[in-house]
């Protein structure tokens, strides 16, 4: 629908013209995969030029490093049972529309061991399998969760908006990277991560019969870590 508007200094020719003009096209939509899985920060700062609109965020120290790696372990046992995945840096264009998509990250807090693991989704719809990650994580992560959504920047992860996700669109933080315990607890176990979210979406897609990892083991933490629920820097 076209409606007058007016345009003071603009003649009626380039009035007609400007009307005339074609629409700037949409952004592509990639479709054909069944799962997005994005590693936090990967890929900036040189990527941060061309996504002007992110925030160039390089996330807690040794992050960058580490979500990569939890990321590929995620993407190489779906793709070895036969779930087609995406696999994409922090920035990315253009838009898919997948059945699932999880962007992986890791806290950082100060002070140190004030975090947890957190989960953030976009829609009240994806409470369900956010609660299944929760349980199927918590068996081996001691270290406690936050609520869920509990900062804006898992209520509104600037990635949502470029996924279309059927089954849910999710922030995976893993745990604090800046605790000490956490980060001791983590490091052997990345790529464990990796093939344990495979297991997850592969049950929550109900597609490719992706095995359980094997258990791995873990020591106690100590009773003067446990995390307060304060808000943490999450993305």
């Amino acid at each position: 629908m076209m409606r007058a508007i007016a345009l003071p200094g603009i003649g009626i020719v380039a009035f007609f013209l400007l009307a005339a003009a074609p629409a700037q096209a949409p952004t592509p939509l990639v479709r054909g995969y069944d799962v997005l899985i994005s590693a936090g920060h990967e890929g900036r700062p040189q990527s941060c030029p061309r996504f002007p609109t992110h925030h160039c965020n390089l996330g807690a120290a040794g992050e960058r490093a580490w979500t990569p790696i939890v990321a590929d372990a995620a993407t190489s046992v779906l793709r070895s049972h036969g779930i087609t995945v995406a696999r994409l840096p922090a920035d990315f264009a253009p838009s898919y529309a997948v059945r699932a998509a999880v962007f992986i990250h890791f806290d950082g807090a100060i002070p140190a061991c004030s975090s947890a693991a957190s989960v953030g989704y976009p829609s009240a719809g994806d409470r369900m399998a956010a609660q299944s990650w929760k349980r199927l994580y918590g068996r081996y992560f001691h270290f406690g969760f936050h609520p869920d959504n509990f900062s804006v920047g898992l209520r509104r992860y600037y990635a949502y908006r470029q996924t279309r996700a059927s089954a849910g669109a999710f922030v995976l933080e893993l745990g604090e990277i800046t605790c000490p315990a956490q980060r001791a607890w983590l490091a052997p176990r990345l790529r464990w991560e990796g093939a344990l979210i495979a297991y997850w979406l592969g049950r929550l897609l109900d597609k490719g019969h992706v095995p359980m990892p094997q258990k791995l083991s873990f020591a106690k933490r100590p009773a003067n870590e446990i995390p307060a629920q304060v808000p943490s820097m999450v993305r």
